[in-house]
């Protein structure tokens, strides 16, 4: 099978990840598997993914749906994995012959709708791909993706799993010892991360904990916060902008992370924090139910409730150490279900069933 990926990011999302470690694992499968970026951002990209080049995946570019033409023909399969990449492919496959059309997907990685304004042009243009790729395959990693989809278009989308990548997200022994390190993800560029409602949280952790605690945020720079008219004191220490590698450092030294989002499709980080051995605040809105269970492995709250987010952390604070090391296995128990290869598989099979007439054709 030829598989390309179309990806229009820089990559450092959690859904740029999810395509990277899975089209790698697609790639162990036998799969010819690619990924085209648009030409502005390949060199970021590559930078984000070294590990491409070293595991065989292609990085074709493209700068016009013309050019998109290129790299779409003579696959089988071209998929889709943002709401505003879907007219471009299908721009793109309609320019080529009829025989050398390869099929289509869509790879949802979120709810994308709920990003824009209602009646905003990116608004409409999200709400109307899943119309769009009515004919082809929809795909989602959540059962909250995939009713969703369903409830609101009246468009089938099929599951697959989840991938971790535990070759970067792993635990490491920690002494328990000292006061609990607490970091949060702060992203004052995409509001339904709520930066601003974070920081407030993090200060009063600052507050009503002193000493008991370390606070920290990674996602942004101090001055990116001051943009939007955020400020904090010094007891938050902010890490600046991370790669893979680096926030899964800092979530191994992490006892609890904090992802205050509004919502959630799944909550990547939320489950790398897991894999880390690091116990998660996550929004009880979306898909973040999918792994975490509340007073188990990680908190679930409604992150519109400052008391919610507050009780979460100082239940998890004031409480005995044992149960804090409960919790921490049970959370890493838990990402152990995840892996790139049970993701990639359960594509694979899935892509096979798709196009089952083509590879019978080949074969």
């Amino acid at each position: 099978m030829k598989i390309v990926f179309v990806l229009p990011s820089a990559g450092g999302g959690g859904g740029a990840h999810s395509i990277v470690q899975e089209a790698v694992g697609l790639n162990r499968l036998g799969l010819d598997v690619s990924i085209a970026t648009p030409r502005d951002l390949a060199s970021k990209f590559r930078v984000k993914y070294p590990e491409l080049v070293a595991r065989g995946v292609a990085n074709p570019v493209y700068s016009s749906a013309d050019n998109l033409k290129q790299v779409l023909e003579g696959r089988d399969l071209a998929i889709a994995t943002t709401a505003l990449s879907v007219r471009t492919v299908i721009e793109s496959h309609a320019l080529l012959e009829k025989g050398r059309r390869p099929k289509l997907g869509y790879y949802v990685q979120d709810y994308e709708p709920l990003f824009y304004p209602p009646g905003s042009a990116n608004w409409m243009e999200a709400k109307e791909s899943f119309g769009l790729m009515r004919d082809g395959l929809l795909f989602a990693k959540t059962d909250w993706l995939c009713s969703i989809v369903e409830a609101n278009h009246n468009v089938g989308v099929r599951r697959v799993q989840a991938s971790i990548d535990h070759d970067v997200y792993y635990p490491v022994h920690q002494s328990g010892s000292g006061p609990l390190r607490i970091t949060a993800m702060v992203r004052p560029q995409t509001q339904r991360r709520a930066p601003k409602r974070t920081v407030r949280s993090l200060e009063r952790l600052a507050s009503n904990f002193g000493e008991q605690v370390e606070l920290s945020y990674f996602g942004c720079e101090p001055e990116d916060l001051e943009r939007i008219n955020v400020r904090h004191s010094p007891a938050l220490v902010s890490l600046g902008v991370l790669s893979r590698a680096q926030v899964a450092a800092t979530l191994r030294h992490s006892d609890m992370f904090l992802d205050l989002s509004d919502f959630q499709a799944f909550g990547r980080t939320g489950l790398e924090a897991m894999a880390c051995g690091c116990v998660p605040i996550l929004p009880v809105f979306g898909g973040t139910d999918e792994y975490a269970e509340h007073g188990l492995n990680s908190y679930l709250v409604d992150t519109r409730s400052d008391e919610q987010i507050f009780s979460a952390a100082a239940e998890f604070i004031q409480g005995r150490v044992g149960l804090r090391t409960e919790m921490r296995k049970h959370a890493i128990r838990t990402a152990l279900r995840y892996s790139v290869g049970r993701a990639a598989y359960s594509e694979y099979e899935l892509f096979r069933e798709y196009l089952q007439d083509r590879v019978l054709a080949a074969a």
